[in-house]
């Protein structure tokens, strides 16, 4: 009988010894299989917590709080690629086509924990599996993704025109350009707004180089953020055999400067030809012909210089996830000076943003991250237009 007692007892212990080592192997298991947070290749993986009102059907109060979850966990990858100004102006393009489509974004899921909580709520905290370049790929279809822009510059327009055999040579070249650059979505000063200046003594002082002394009225009273001035001059070429006619050709040289600084955004030499009854119709036909090509060329290579000068590409290597890139970023969008950040792309640690400068360069942002230890950041490079960062 003791022989069974004691056999009974070695049997109950064996069990719950066997059954214990195979729950907290199994816990073990389940510790190991958990998704890791960070970079996969087939994503992001994120924490979010869903809540739900809670009803009597626990069923769907279980799937309304999961819902709720995945949504949030979306918009943490969404909010990496997107400005807040951005979520606010095209929250309804991003509620309808993103984050109502979490099933899917959402590859895989973990719920870490859930139940109802002391505020009533039931709650789903989960770890989920979001495909960002899929996020990143469907937001630049809806457009939602965009570079930043230069905006409308505003341009002040002081030519010295001179037409040979005339007093009073007009403003036909300064006008079409004025006219050209409007077409092309430009904001000119008009010529009554330049009564603020002295107009013919700040021409000659941009012409002879004394650029700092010209600028100060222009960027002070004219609020102007590009200044348009050169020479042009028309003379008469030949009445022969023209039937009558009378024939002009214009030149004129030229530039574009930023007002604030002074720097040369874009130059000009070109000509312009005129052929009427008169002189006078010939020669500022001749000059209209030189603004139109003038500004048909700096146009495009204006804004092109300007959108190249306000913004500094930032490559960063080494992300171990977007929690490190949101650290980034978020520094960079506090520092003083900067304006809006585009993603450019996001793919196996490296990413890539164009970053909106109005009053700071490259060389600033360099030393705001180097001198910012916390961030872990090392500048491996700059140039004037480009950072590249390594996480440490």
């Amino acid at each position: 009988m003791k022989n069974k007692s004691s056999f009974l007892l070695f049997l109950s212990l064996f069990i719950f010894y066997s059954t214990a080592a195979l729950f907290l192997n199994g816990c073990a298991s389940a510790q190991k299989q958990r998704l890791k947070l960070g970079e996969t290749v087939d994503g992001e993986v994120v924490e979010a917590e869903g809540l739900s009102a809670v009803t009597n059907d626990l069923i769907a109060t279980k799937r309304a709080s999961l819902a709720d979850a995945y949504k949030n966990a979306i918009e943490k990858v969404v909010g990496i690629f997107i400005s807040a100004r951005t979520m606010v102006d095209k929250a309804i393009t991003i509620q309808q086509n993103i984050l109502g489509k979490t099933d899917g974004y959402v590859k895989k899921h973990e719920v870490i924990k859930e139940g109802q909580e002391a505020d009533g709520l039931y709650h789903t905290k989960i770890r989920a599996l979001v495909s960002y370049q899929q996020i990143q790929n469907d937001l630049k279809e809806l457009e939602v993704l965009q570079a930043p822009m230069v905006g409308n510059p505003r341009v002040a327009i002081l030519l010295d025109e001179t037409i040979q055999g005339f007093e009073d040579s007009g403003s036909a070249c300064t006008d079409a350009i004025a006219q050209g650059l409007l077409e092309r979505g430009y904001k000119v000063v008009d010529r009554s707004e330049l009564a603020a200046i002295r107009v013919a003594e700040a021409t000659q002082q941009l012409l002879s180089g004394n650029m700092e002394k010209a600028l100060k009225p222009i960027v002070e009273k004219l609020n102007a953020e590009v200044v348009v001035t050169g020479k042009a001059i028309a003379s008469p070429i030949t009445t022969e055999g023209l039937g009558g006619l009378i024939s002009y050709r214009a030149t004129l040289t030229g530039k574009a400067i930023k007002a604030q600084t002074g720097e040369i955004l874009a130059t000009v030499s070109l000509q312009g030809s005129g052929l009427d009854a008169t002189k006078e119709a010939a020669s500022q036909k001749a000059m209209s012909q030189a603004g139109k090509n003038a500004a048909n060329d700096l146009a495009s290579r204006v804004a092109n210089e300007l959108a190249r000068r306000s913004t500094v590409l930032v490559i960063v290597q080494g992300l171990a996830d977007l929690n490190r890139l949101r650290d980034i970023k978020d520094f960079i969008s506090k520092t003083q000076g900067v304006g809006e950040i585009y993603m450019r792309s996001f793919s196996e640690g490296r990413a890539e943003m164009e970053v909106k400068v109005n009053s700071v360069t490259s060389s600033d942002l360099a030393n705001a991250i180097s001198s910012q230890a916390s961030l872990g950041a090392q500048v491996v490079a700059q140039t004037q237009d480009s950072l590249e960062l390594k996480v440490q």
